[in-house]
């Protein structure tokens, strides 16, 4: 069944009558009398009269009902012989058609009709037409995949963001919980740093880009509070070369290896246990670098998900846009990223 909309109704409406009036105007400028615009006004309604009575109807038979019903659906043989009693069928309309019109409404006496322009001028016009509607398909069908895709990027990164805060809370709630057990002096100041660093995670990382300076401040709250409860265990190294604080980047990319340094190297040491981490800016390259030493006797029986959900973020939001190197021997493990903004 075909179905009309009024705007694009409407639409087609106005580009068949622009289509009139430049024909028109070009057989004005064509005819063999003087040039002048008092025979605009024939040729409009000769040119008009061939474009709805003649040219339209198989146009919009064929894009409207015959691609929809038979092309798009695959029955290629039922829309080929379709369209080949179509081009008979019409191809005598318009070869009889428009010479009749042009002689009875506009007194053109020496046009004949012929059958044999009809058919071609049918054909030609199925075969445009066609061509024409499915590239216009094509273009929409990919503009409406692209759409989805970027949907569905936007849905797993946001699923992936909220993945991370969960999991670094529980790490410093723990590290709370173990001062408090302490009795410790520094308790209300730790207090202080990981409320900031929830009102960055809830506030500021709500943003698809946050300033590095922000994240380097987050990073910072963390090995603080990491120092506070692990001053015995070995040495924290932060190497700060960031040379403008407003460079912008995913949130929460890089503490995922901070807290991955933590969980699988210095809180499984007892002692000379060290963490080193640089980051630095060079023209359009952030260059983030983390290394640590663990304990390769001891087996984890349950792998994270930070490392593996860094991983896919960076694949996601950084495609070819970014170096990721991992590096894990007998005692060391480090991770070398650049990200090219």
């Amino acid at each position: 069944m075909i179905t009309i909309n009024k705007k694009r109704f409407v639409i087609h409406l106005i580009i068949l009558l622009s289509i009139a009036i430049v024909l028109s105007i070009i057989m004005v400028f064509f005819s063999k009398e003087n040039l002048s615009l008092d025979s605009l006004p024939e040729f409009f309604l000769q040119t008009s009269s061939s474009i709805f009575l003649l040219i339209a109807p198989p146009i919009y038979f064929n894009i409207y009902w015959l691609i929809p019903n038979f092309l798009v659906k695959k029955k290629y043989l039922v829309y080929g012989v379709i369209v080949i009693v179509l081009v008979v069928v019409w191809g005598y309309v318009l070869g009889f058609g428009e010479p009749w019109i042009d002689r009875n409404w506009f007194n053109k006496a020496d046009e004949k009709p012929n059958y044999g322009v009809g058919v071609i001028g049918t054909v030609l016009l199925l075969i445009i037409t066609t061509l024409l509607h499915i590239a216009y398909r094509w273009f929409i069908q990919l503009s409406t995949i692209k759409q989805i895709e970027n949907d569905q990027l936007h849905l797993e990164l946001s699923s992936l963001k909220n993945q991370i805060n969960p999991h670094f809370f529980f790490n410093t709630l723990n590290n709370l919980y173990a001062l408090s057990l302490e009795k410790s002096d520094q308790t209300p100041s730790v207090i202080l740093k990981l409320s900031e660093m929830m009102r960055y995670t809830i506030y500021d990382c709500k943003e698809q880009e946050v300033s590095i300076g922000g994240e380097l401040t987050y990073i910072e709250n963390f090995i603080a509070l990491q120092k506070v409860r692990h001053h015995k265990r070995g040495v924290i190294t932060l190497k700060n070369q960031i040379s403008n604080a407003n460079i912008k980047i995913a949130p929460m990319i890089l503490i995922v290896f901070v807290e991955n340094a933590f969980k699988h190297g210095f809180d499984l040491l007892d002692k000379k246990a060290f963490i080193n981490v640089s980051l630095k800016n060079d023209d359009d390259t952030l260059h983030f670098y983390i290394e640590n030493n663990f304990n390769n006797s001891i087996e984890e029986q349950k792998k994270g998900i930070g490392l593996e959900n860094v991983k896919r973020r960076l694949a996601l939001i950084y495609p070819n846009t970014h170096e990721l190197k991992i590096v894990k021997n007998e005692k060391l493990f480090s991770v070398d990223l650049k990200l090219y903004l």
